[in-house]
């Protein structure tokens, strides 16, 4: 087996992380984290050794550098301490959309989306910048539509620098500029599912139900007498 000092971490999650798992030499890989079952199933058949709990609480020789992408869970202090470095990729274009479905609140809050890669210090989303990308987005954009091209620049992020980590150089970084925005999970169900929209106006309501339109999800849910109904878009095929 390779020296640690040229393996990395993984921490997976979501469709993205099976997809990074399957981008990487398993020579390259000591060991990965993570909560689906999906993903820990390909690591048994490759024969990479996983953990299929909350890494927070695994006891385990690291590698050098690890690799978050899309792992669920927040990293604690006694976990990112024992990295030489630990980054992170998220779809955002930081310092805006730091927490939870940030494509959203890209398209609600007109603030800038993307793909970054970064940092993992102990504040959520708030660590150093290696890379972005930027993704434009349009006024007939959904939350949907905005999600693959965000996600494709995931792509090509870890495409870029999974493999400079893994050999642990040491990639140049700058601290984030400007607060940006934060949001937690509370306030984005707060807004799909408990939004006043009989008070909104119609173009601030149909934007709503453009962000929250996000095929395989629910939309904006609202409540008639004492049925709850979902509302999204769905495109003409010919507009396609």
């Amino acid at each position: 087996m390779e020296s640690l000092e040229k393996m990395i971490d993984l921490y997976l999650g979501s469709d993205l992380g099976l997809w990074a798992l399957q981008q990487t030499p398993p020579a390259s890989i000591c060991q990965v984290f993570t909560l689906d079952e999906a993903i820990a199933k390909v690591c048994r058949q490759l024969g990479i050794r996983s953990y299929l709990e909350n890494a927070n609480s695994v006891e385990f020789i690291p590698a050098k550098t690890a690799l978050s992408v899309h792992y669920p869970k927040i990293l604690k202090p006694h976990l990112i301490s024992r990295y030489h470095k630990i980054y992170n990729l998220h779809p955002a274009y930081l310092p805006w959309g730091k927490g939870y479905y940030p494509i959203f609140w890209s398209l609600w809050e007109n603030t800038p989306a993307g793909a970054t890669l970064h940092e993992i210090n102990e504040g959520i989303d708030q660590g150093k910048i290696v890379a972005q990308i930027q993704v434009e987005y349009y006024e007939h954009d959904t939350g949907g539509s905005l999600f693959k091209r965000v996600r494709e620049a995931e792509k090509q992020l870890f495409l870029d620098y999974w493999q400079k980590i893994a050999e642990g150089i040491e990639l140049p970084s700058h601290s984030q500029i400007g607060e940006g925005t934060y949001h937690s999970k509370r306030d984005f169900f707060n807004l799909k599912t408990q939004v006043n929209w009989q008070e909104m106006t119609g173009q601030d309501l149909i934007k709503l139900i453009r962000c929250l339109t996000f095929e395989g999800y629910t939309g904006l849910e609202i409540e008639l007498e004492t049925k709850i109904f979902e509302i999204n878009f769905k495109m003409k095929a010919n507009d396609l």
